[in-house]
């Protein structure tokens, strides 16, 4: 089978495909059909890059040779039955196990401990990235509630000045319900109208806003502005209209008529009780922006601690090309079926590698030796069976495994503590030697010296492999985390199918990829090159989820603040405004205008501490929460706690400062006459 792209773009959209052949890993194949388009392999993809064409998997016979049944199976899927919990299926899961190394114990022996694991579809293809996105979509909705705190805000304030037309509406006649439903529907309709508004925006900005978006986020080419997603905002601001719009309904139908049209402007009850639900609506904005501001300082500590770590290795210069040897279906066909047949290929190409303009040195490994966890899976994680130690166990520990040429170590940099590295001689033919991490000698040989030690990996054959060298804990794996345990086999003693050429020197990468491909091509023909790209790139796109998370946090909490300081100063505004006469009084009396302006800046710091106050509480909760987020920083880190809380209550003086001058300038004469 093969998807409508590859049918497109290979064969030109062909109407006779079917039944026509192809080779693959040097296999006859038959196309039988061609998927529709917009179908998209559901199988578990760290990037952007979807299947383009399924084998049929045969079941007549032995789908695997018993020198890989032990060490290599596949991915299956399966639908639960209606009402079937993940764990009971997992139970009968274990329970077929179970029968099978009974009823089989030399195709799965205990040493081997075979296992069968259900994993949800969904935790697979986004496992990855789900906190950072659940963490998106917090900060997303705490902006849009802090927006519609704002508005509230806003349309508390236009209530409030409006409160002596709708008591004189009231006094002739008109009913309380329909003004209410008339204060409701206004900003009902200034709701759905911003959300349209921001659906514009959205679709044509769209474009520009995708560049920010990381490869490496699943599903990314699915993105698209549809009527679904206006539909989600349109429900999304109604739903908000209804909630936010209640504030100012339902201080309008609290209005004392005569109180208020006795009063013309001087302050009411109505005044006050939005004055106290105005305060609370700040300090709630403010604690929501004190939220999302210590989130986006803990990640940004987070991103420049693992931004600047010590790496273990030199990425710099390095050009990493990708091939795969042929694995066809009778092993009596495959020429490169032994390490020692594969290593004249290797050690050919190699050798023209080293010969191309610029490149200083040259490597080979497997996908799972390319630094930064790029293209690790669950096929290079094998049982370590250390002799005298884990030869009877039944469970015995998993270390992840890479296959390197010698000069795989000097090219990157890397440092040995101990023993010796590879060299030529060491053969399919001479005994298997490995070398390890120092966090694998710390964690399997602790107190001891690895070197000369002796394990069993449960790969193609079941040989001792002798310790001969220690090396540097290196980040190869993770950027957050050095101490993963690895071992290093000679790729001239364990051959690998999936290749991977390492190149450094002063090197063009566009050219070179092509110059590699030539020189590879020139010795086997019917080999495919791909996927050429720098190891500095494979290091930015490592930080790529995170760097896009704390981006997009950063422009929210940003967003968060300017949204809290355009609250607080409405807020300051409007008492001051609702405060002109007693602020008239006060100075007619003989108050200093600096004593006005530490009584207006009391009240925005009084607010910015209640705010800062609840918000902190939340940031605890919150930073938490996103403690997996985090790297080389704690979630409770003081000094981030202590720089946005300034932060926010400078930003709350600055937004409060403004109204201060105007009440300090007051002019008392004039404001008393036109009272």
């Amino acid at each position: 089978m093969i998807s409508d792209g590859l049918w497109k773009r290979a064969f030109g959209a062909d109407p006779r495909i079917l039944g026509k052949t192809l080779r693959l890993d040097n296999d006859v194949y038959h196309v039988v059909g061609v998927m529709p388009p917009g179908f998209r392999d559901q199988g578990k993809t760290t990037e952007e890059r979807n299947t383009e064409l399924w084998a049929a998997g045969g079941f007549a016979a032995v789908p695997f040779p018993p020198a890989l049944r032990n060490s290599r199976f596949g991915t299956a899927f399966a639908r639960l039955k209606p009402g079937l919990p993940g764990a009971s299926a997992q139970a009968h899961i274990d329970a077929l196990v179970a029968s099978l190394k009974k009823q089989y114990p030399a195709d799965y022996p205990a040493q081997a401990a075979w296992t069968v694991r259900l994993i949800p579809l969904s935790e697979t293809m986004v496992g990855n990235v789900r906190q950072s996105l659940i963490l998106l979509f917090g900060a997303v909705g705490l902006v849009l509630l802090i927006s519609c705190v704002n508005v509230a805000n806003l349309l508390l304030a236009r209530a409030s000045a409006r409160g002596r037309e709708m008591a004189v509406r009231q006094a002739l006649g008109a009913a309380r319900t329909r003004l209410i439903r008339q204060l409701f529907t206004e900003s009902l309709l200034l709701f759905v109208l911003g959300g349209i508004t921001g659906f514009a925006v959205l679709f044509c900005a769209r474009k520009f806003l995708l560049q920010f978006v990381p490869e490496s986020l699943p599903h990314l080419n699915e993105i698209s502005i549809s009527w679904g997603v206006l539909a989600f905002a349109i429900v999304v601001s109604v739903a908000a209209g209804m909630i936010f719009g209640l504030a100012p309904a339902w201080l309008t139908s609290r209005l004392d008529l005569n109180t208020t049209l006795r009063q013309e402007g001087r302050g009411s009850n109505g005044s006050r009780q939005r004055s106290r639900l105005g305060h609370a609506l700040v300090i709630g904005e403010l604690a929501l922006s004190l939220v999302l501001m210590v989130a986006a300082g803990l990640l940004l500590r987070s991103f420049w601690d693992l931004f600047k770590v010590q790496l273990g290795f030199n990425p710099s210069r390095v050009m990493a090309i990708e091939t795969w040897l042929p694995f066809p279906n009778d092993p009596k066909t495959d020429i490169y079926s032994t390490a020692t047949q594969e290593s004249v290929l290797l050690r050919e190409i190699l050798r023209r590698n080293r010969t191309l303009p610029g490149v200083e040195e040259t490597a080979v490994g497997d996908r799972a030796a390319l630094p930064l966890g790029h293209g690790k899976d669950d096929l290079n994680t094998f049982p370590l069976i250390r002799e005298g130690q884990d030869e009877q166990s039944s469970q015995p520990p998993l270390i992840d495994t890479s296959i390197v040429s010698p000069e795989y170590f000097h090219l990157l940099g890397m440092t040995l503590l101990r023993g010796r590295l590879f060299v030529d001689q060491d053969l399919e033919a001479t005994p298997s030697v490995a070398v390890i991490n120092e966090a694998a000698a710390r964690t399997y040989w602790p107190n001891q010296d690895p070197v000369g030690k002796r394990a069993r990996l449960n790969r193609d054959k079941p040989v001792w492999t002798t310790i001969v060298g220690v090396i540097a804990d290196a980040h190869t794996e993770s950027l957050a985390d050095a101490g993963t345990p690895q071992v290093y086999l000679d790729i001239y003693q364990r051959h690998a199918k999936d290749l991977a050429f390492l190149l450094r020197g002063q090197i063009d990468p566009h050219a070179i990829s092509a110059q590699v491909r030539t020189q590879i091509q020139a010795v086997d023909p019917e080999l495919p090159v791909f996927r050429a790209e720098t190891l500095d790139d494979v290091l930015s796109s490592s930080l790529s989820v995170r760097r896009f998370s704390m981006e997009m946090v950063a422009f929210f909490a940003a967003t968060a603040l300017l949204l809290a300081g355009l609250g607080i100063y409405g807020t300051i505004s409007y008492v001051v405004n609702e405060q002109r006469r007693e602020i008239a009084i006060r100075l007619a009396l003989g108050a200093q205008r600096s004593d006005i302006l530490k009584m207006v800046l009391r009240q925005g710091l009084t607010l910015a501490a209640a705010g800062t106050g609840v918000g902190l509480v939340g940031a605890f909760i919150v930073s938490h929460l996103m403690a997996g987020l985090l790297y080389g920083v704690s979630p409770y880190d003081l000094s981030t706690f202590a720089g946005v809380t300034a932060v926010l209550t400078a930003v709350a003086i600055a937004a409060s400062y403004i109204p201060a001058l105007r009440a300090m300038r007051l002019d008392p004469i004039t404001m008393l006459h036109s009272e």
